[in-house]
Parts: structure tokens; sequence; C-alpha cells
């Protein structure tokens, strides 16, 4: 063998290598609800570091992502924003039983855009007339299937609000894009989590609604894929004690 042919040699093992460390990193596929995009993003980047797992996301609204997990979606760890689209999964064979628990809480807020906001104090009572605090339009997630819009629904119900509500509202495909819509100035008022109205710094909050007007606020965590060591570790690391206070910091209450 000459000098070339070992040189040569040498190379391609040195491609393979290469070839094969990349295609043998672990990966664990998370779904989970936009609401979560900025906490999960730390917490991806401390766990990828940590053990070398590539962590691969989708973010979108709970009930989106659900379907997309029923059609064939390969989410390893899902995260929805309620416990309705974990339990819908659960009855579609797609959870077991104890592969599911609630993992984080949340509060709905009012928001309004910082630049411009809305001039009449709004109180959360029955009693108050929303009619007289705005002429424009409130966003908040589509109210049949994203959960903020679903919470938004059932608290501006229980408010007596929604008769009149219901003829300006805008209803998003997440609840990102309907804080996207206050911020810009595109809509006077917005219904969504706590935690988005920190994130942006374009928006303000008005009130926060009663705990009582509405379902209480959880996000489950699931483990959709039980058989890939990779995809449980993640799972359990979502609930350490490292992860909780990432999660606090966000907003988020711990469960």
């Amino acid at each position: 063998m000459n000098k070339f042919t070992v040189i040569a040699a040498f190379v391609i093992a040195a491609l393979f290598g290469c070839t094969h460390t990349k295609t043998d990193k672990p990966s664990v596929t998370v779904y989970a609800a936009a609401s979560l995009t900025d906490v999960m993003n730390e917490l991806h980047s401390i766990y990828e570091s940590k053990h070398g797992t590539a962590i691969k996301t989708n973010f979108a609204a709970s009930g989106t992502l659900a379907k997309q997990i029923t059609q064939g979606g390969k989410a390893d760890v899902f995260l929805s924003a309620d416990t309705a689209w974990a339990q819908y999964l659960h009855t579609q064979g797609k959870i077991a039983q104890n592969h599911s628990k609630a993992l984080l809480g949340n509060r709905l807020v009012l928001i309004t855009p910082a630049k411009n906001p809305i001039k009449t104090p709004i109180v959360m009572d029955k009693t108050f007339d929303i009619s007289s605090a705005f002429t424009g339009k409130l966003c908040t997630g589509n109210t049949q299937s994203v959960p903020a819009g679903k919470y938004a629904k059932e608290a501006l119900t229980h408010l007596g609000w929604w008769s009149v509500v219901s003829a300006h509202l805008v209803e998003t495909e997440d609840v990102r894009s309907a804080v996207n819509f206050v911020s810009r100035g595109e809509c006077a008022l917005g219904i969504v989590y706590a935690t988005d109205a920190q994130a942006f710094a374009g928006v303000q909050i008005v009130a926060t609604f009663p705990k009582d007007s509405h379902t209480p606020i959880v996000y489950p965590i699931s483990l959709i894929n039980p058989d890939s060591q990779d995809a449980a570790h993640f799972y359990q690391f979502l609930q350490s004690a490292q992860a909780q206070a990432v999660f606090r910091k966000y907003g988020f209450d711990v469960l």
C-alpha cells in the first residue's frame, strides 16, 4: 500500500466517522403549545448542552398539534395548554393513562397595546359594562380549538360579556398570534396568558380574570413514545427541579 493509498484510507475513515456520529446522535421530537415557545427553547438548550441529545420542536396551538399526532406526526413528547387535548389523544390510543400528568399552571389576562392603551379602566365584575370600555377589536385564540380562546370564552360568558364582545372578536390560530395583533395595535384588547403578556414588551396587562371565571389552566405533559429511552429521559427532565426553576422564571406556576 503506497503513501497516497494510506492517506486516502484515513480521509475516508474520517469522513465515515463524522457521518456516523451525526447519524447516531440521539434526538427527541417535542410538540408543545405556542405559549411555551420561549421557556421550552431555553430548556432545550440546557438539555442539549448537558446530554448531547438533539431536541426537535414543533410549536403551534394544542389542538393543531394533537390532530397532527393522530394523523401520524412523530412526536415523542407532547405539552398541551389544556387537559382536553391530552385526553383526546388518550382516547385515540396515542397516550397511555400513566404517561401523562399535570405540569404547569397559568393565568388568563386582558391586554392592550403598550403604545396606545385603552383609556377606560376595566373592572372584572359582572356589573361592569364592557361596551363602554372600547370600540375596536378583541383578539384571542380560536374559541373552539385553541385553549386560550376556550378559556377566554368561558371567562367572558361567566362575566356576562360574551354577547357584547363576540361582535368584536378576532380569533387567531394560536395565542401568540393574538399577542402579536395587540402588540401591533390591530386589536385594542386581547385575552392571553399572563406568561405571553410578560414575554412581549409591546403589550401591557389591563386586568387578570378571576380564577373562578374559567376552567383552571393546566398544562399536562405526555409521553407519546415510551419505547424511546431518550424521550423518557427528557420527559423526566421537564419535571425536574432544574426545569421547574426555569418554568417559574418565565411566569408559569409549577403544579
